[in-house]
């Protein structure tokens, strides 16, 4: 079976018709054909970028806006997908490599891999940290508090990574949960990556970093940017929900290493 049946490959779109067809640009270049789009109540031309394009017959069109995993679950259920592994991409990213394949072949290399993510640059090539540790939770209010950013952040440098951004991330379909569900929903924006890596670590297997695999990224700090923004308030929510969830377990265990 060719690698690219699969995986599934779903994209959220709201407002993005800034950087969308760059995405679009990219998927058509390596032939990817089996991608999914959740468009999530748009109010600008995003969603008549993708009715042009050569994905017109895999879009989910919403009306109202609905959290980030549930988004991609609707994905997975709608379409009734059931292949190996599925690939999360910002509407944001691009690439000039085939970084997918990179990706696959390198997950078939232990089996113990549950989820494997790229290194992600800036447009200008910069360094984005998004292969973290698991922060304290002084850390996780300092940065909701404004005083860390990403950029200050610090890049793991291990393959084995604690987690990483959703950004970007493959998964493989063992952490596809009951009723086809992949993210938990009960997080409306943030803390779902950080989650299904714990879920990973917890069931032991690996969260993976592969540096041979770039994509490129527009990110966007927006629950950072300002401390009352909703986009902050939801990133406090899931904070508490994701330590409830565990409880409480994530923040005495900074890392994998001790799980």
């Amino acid at each position: 079976m060719d690698y690219k049946q699969e995986i599934s490959i779903l994209v959220v779109t709201h407002n993005h018709d800034r950087y969308i067809k760059k995405l679009i640009d990219s998927l058509e270049k390596f032939q990817y054909f089996n991608v999914y789009f959740c468009e999530a109540a748009s109010s600008d031309s995003t969603l008549e970028i993708l009715k042009t394009s050569i994905f017109k017959n895999n879009i989910l069109v919403k009306t109202k806006l609905e959290g980030f995993s549930k988004n991609n679950n609707d994905l997975i259920r709608h379409f009734n997908l059931n292949t190996n592994f599925f690939l999360l991409i910002n509407p944001d990213l691009y690439f000039e490599e085939d970084f997918i394949k990179t990706l696959y072949e390198s997950s078939q290399k232990d089996p113990n891999i549950g989820i494997i993510a790229p290194e992600i640059h800036y447009p200008d090539n910069r360094l984005q940290v998004t292969w973290k540790k698991f922060p304290s939770i002084f850390q996780v209010f300092k940065k909701r508090l404004g005083f860390l950013k990403t950029i200050d952040e610090v890049q793991m440098k291990n393959n084995n990574i604690d987690w990483c951004i959703g950004a970007c991330m493959l998964i493989n379909k063992v952490l596809l949960k009951d009723n086809n569900t992949l993210l938990d929903e009960r997080y409306r924006l943030y803390c779902e990556d950080v989650d299904i890596c714990f879920e990973a670590h917890q069931r032991k297997l690996l969260v993976v970093g592969e540096k041979k695999a770039v994509a490129f990224h527009y990110l966007n700090e927006l629950s950072s940017k300002k401390i009352f923004s909703k986009y902050n308030y939801w990133n406090i929510r899931s904070i508490i929900k994701f330590a409830l969830k565990w409880n409480w377990k994530y923040f005495a265990k900074k890392s994998h290493k001790n799980i």
